[in-house]
């Protein structure tokens, strides 16, 4: 996959970390909240931006090592992900923080089985992965990529909100991993859901069904 990255993108990304080293303090400091000043996130934005516009970063907090942590992600545009991983290949030893590439998928699943996860609040709705059903359309095993359906208890409200479909992309892609839902979904279509859900899926065990999909040798069509 390195073969792609040019001597042009190799040299920005040294640029960007080079630029990150001397101000990861000041980084772990606003992460840590020991400063209420977002220059410094504007700062990184900008830098990062220099590598690609399409790039995108998430910080979070490693607790195994009790540090920040930084995650590099593609924002969904599949053909960056050689840049992501170019980008962690390149980086540097780090004081403060852990870096990764991509989002990667959620693992801890009790609280959707138990409904106890907090919802994704967007501007107009909100949502729990917990109330969330999906069913499958059609799985390609050649591709080995899957349509599928998702059901929403309040769709009918909601169903000419343009931002409706980018909200679910955003929530599987952190649900299922950023490689996943770009290598496994084909589509995403949203619907009601019915009074009797019993033969849809939980939307939480969407990464265990793609595993189960793959196993198959045989292109399947499936239809609700």
């Amino acid at each position: 996959m390195y073969k792609y990255l040019t001597p042009q993108k190799t040299s920005s990304i040294k640029s960007f970390w080079k630029w990150f080293l001397k101000n990861e303090k000041e980084l772990s400091d606003f992460v840590n909240k020991n400063t209420q000043s977002n220059e410094i996130i504007l700062k990184f934005e900008r830098k990062i931006s220099y590598v690609s516009k399409r790039l995108g970063f998430v910080l979070g907090y490693d607790t195994n090592l009790k540090k920040p942590s930084i995650t590099i992600t593609a924002n969904g545009y599949r053909r960056l992900f050689y840049l992501v991983e170019g980008m962690i290949e390149h980086a540097p030893k780090t004081k403060y923080f852990t870096l990764e590439a991509f989002i990667k998928p959620l693992e801890d699943l009790e609280p959707f089985k138990q409904g106890t996860d907090e919802p994704y609040t967007f501007s107009d709705f909100e949502f729990k992965i917990s109330d969330i059903y999906f069913f499958p359309v059609d799985f390609d095993t050649i591709r080995k990529r899957m349509k599928i359906k998702v059901f929403l208890s309040n769709y009918r409200y909601h169903y000419d909100n343009d931002f409706l479909i980018i909200a679910f992309q955003i929530m599987i892609q952190n649900l299922i991993g950023e490689v996943n839902l770009k290598r496994s979904i084909a589509d995403i279509e949203l619907a009601q859901l019915p009074d009797n859900p019993q033969n849809l899926i939980p939307l939480y065990e969407l990464n265990e069904y793609i595993d189960f999909l793959n196993k198959l040798n045989r292109r399947v069509k499936l239809d609700i």
